[in-house]
């Protein structure tokens, strides 16, 4: 089970997540500089990282829209909010644990890597869904886009983690390169673990 110490954690160093809180609760403005930087972070992640970050993110807004007037109408929303604390459930404790350098059963890890594609596709029609929503609601293009950055950048890792676990079902055998390029970077069973490192852009 995620306390609350370890839920923080996980959102500080994912940072997207405070930056979208920032927004939502007025304390930063959705400009230009900070949509290219969200895309940005977004799309140097791994995509078990980049899940965690959007579910998070996503969460947030959620929670927040719910508790707008007229926010109980948003059904979507509702719905977002439930499937992202699924997603935050099942992943977050496992990408903890090997921030930790825990030991963790390498069978469990593939199965959920190999879940990683979907979860990502189902996440991205909620986000697509709940923006379309949100146009028929005064003052909510902040948070329109916000789901808009989410949902393209979604696609993207959606793509990614697709090709790797095809990778990994045609290869009895591989080197598996490192599930996270930011602190905290994991290892388990003497194998760097995860998605391929792409280069992080200048």
């Amino acid at each position: 089970m995620l306390n609350d110490k370890d839920l923080a954690r996980l959102t500080n160093t994912l940072e997207v997540p405070m930056i979208v809180q920032d927004i939502l609760g007025g304390e930063l403005l959705l400009n230009p500089e900070i949509e290219y930087g969200l895309h940005e972070v977004l799309s140097n992640y791994q995509p078990d990282a980049a899940l965690l970050c959007m579910a998070l993110s996503a969460r947030k807004i959620a929670s927040f829209c719910l508790k707008q007037p007229g926010g109980a109408k948003l059904v979507s929303m509702a719905v977002m909010k439930m499937e992202c604390d699924r997603l935050i459930e099942d992943y977050a404790e496992l990408w903890l644990a090997h921030a930790r350098q825990s030991p963790v059963d390498d069978t469990l890890l593939m199965d959920t890597l190999a879940q990683i594609p979907e979860d990502l596709e189902s996440l991205v029609e909620l986000l697509e869904t709940n923006a379309a929503a949100l146009q028929d609601y005064a003052q909510s293009g902040d948070i329109e886009t916000l789901c808009e950055i989410l949902a393209i950048q979604g696609q993207a890792q959606a793509l990614i983690a697709e090709t790797f676990v095809e990778i990994i079902e045609e290869r009895e055998e591989i080197e598996i390169p490192a599930m996270e390029n930011i602190p905290g970077t994991v290892f388990a069973g003497g194998n760097v673990i995860a998605f391929p490192l792409r280069s992080a852009r200048a």
